[in-house]
């Protein structure tokens, strides 16, 4: 059993020609991003990091120029994300308990190029690969090689007629598997049922940042700041300020908290190697930057930040 399961996750054996030219690159990402947002369908898909692996439903239907989707863990804690053009919610449920909290990304696979998927040809390469086949569905093997160290790779498989990633797996620079997600069931076309989201009825729990007190020199290439709001995070006393980093695909966030106390500057590194961290201290707060990024990418947010004069 252990053998099949992973044999089910290894990376896709990519025989990737040369890259695709800048036009027809960007045509292939923005198809992919696309299929994931406009059209409908259900499924289970099954997502890995290291060695903890979960099984999750997903299911979209598009609204208007928009989509609604729904994502819900089938093992551990209760969990479902839902997401609108409006706003994204986590309800989670512990027994009798439940709390819903807003997010700050509605993205979630196989949503996980970003709307303008197109602009991330200026920062991977894009190769076509092998026909494979995921859910009982061909698809092409599509390889993104990051052109520098900012940022992880990504071996996606594009359902062959619509473009739908089945499957998609974020490579270190050796190539080996870092976290994977692939569909064990799809249905395309289907039409999901799903409740109202009670955005409207939750209060506020994030808030954009008043007056900002640090400044970051120098961000990686084709990164740029998406969010940055002040909000309560479990276990700290006080708000926090979270500010996330972006090219697009890879995100990058920054916590600012008082600092009490002299802060000694801090690396960290996820078992699977995946998530990196660095906290240090800006004048008087205490920065954590924390990635699903190469170290370079976040040691250089980190080291670039500076009190705002």
């Amino acid at each position: 059993m252990r053998t099949a399961w992973f044999l089910l996750f290894l990376p896709l054996a990519a025989q990737a020609a040369d890259p695709l030219p800048a036009g027809e690159a960007a045509v292939w990402l923005q198809r992919m991003a696309d299929s994931a947002r406009r059209m409908s369908y259900e499924g289970v898909f099954v997502f890995r990091n290291g060695p903890e692996m979960h099984t999750l439903s997903v299911a979209n239907r598009p609204v208007g120029q928009s989509s609604e989707s729904r994502l819900k863990a089938l093992d551990g804690m209760q969990r479902e994300v839902r997401c609108t053009q409006a706003g994204a919610i986590t309800v989670m449920s512990d027994g009798a308990q439940v709390r819903m909290e807003k997010r700050l990304s509605g993205r979630h696979f196989p949503d996980l190029l970003p709307a303008n998927a197109a602009s991330l040809a200026n920062w991977y390469a894009v190769k076509l690969g092998e026909t494979a086949r995921v859910a009982g569905l061909d698809c092409t093997e599509v390889e993104l090689v990051p052109k520098d160290v900012f940022r992880w790779g990504y071996i996606l498989c594009a359902e062959k007629n619509s473009g739908l990633p089945l499957k998609a797996v974020m490579v270190n620079e050796a190539g080996l598997p870092l976290t994977q997600f692939s569909f064990a069931e799809l249905k395309l076309g289907a039409t999901p049922r799903m409740d109202p989201m009670p955005l409207s009825d939750m209060p506020e729990t994030a808030r954009p940042v008043a007056s900002e007190r640090v400044t970051v020199t120098a961000l990686p290439p084709g990164y740029a700041r998406i969010a940055a709001v002040s909000r309560q995070l479990p276990n700290k006393p006080g708000q926090v300020e979270h500010w996330v980093f972006s090219d697009g695909l890879t995100h990058i966030s920054l916590f600012l908290e008082h600092a009490a106390k002299p802060v000694e500057t801090m690396k960290g590194q996820s078992r699977p190697g995946d998530i990196h961290m660095l906290t240090r201290q800006v004048g008087s707060l205490q920065a954590t930057v924390l990635g699903n990024a190469p170290w370079p990418a976040v040691e250089q947010v980190a080291m670039g930040l500076e009190v705002r004069k």
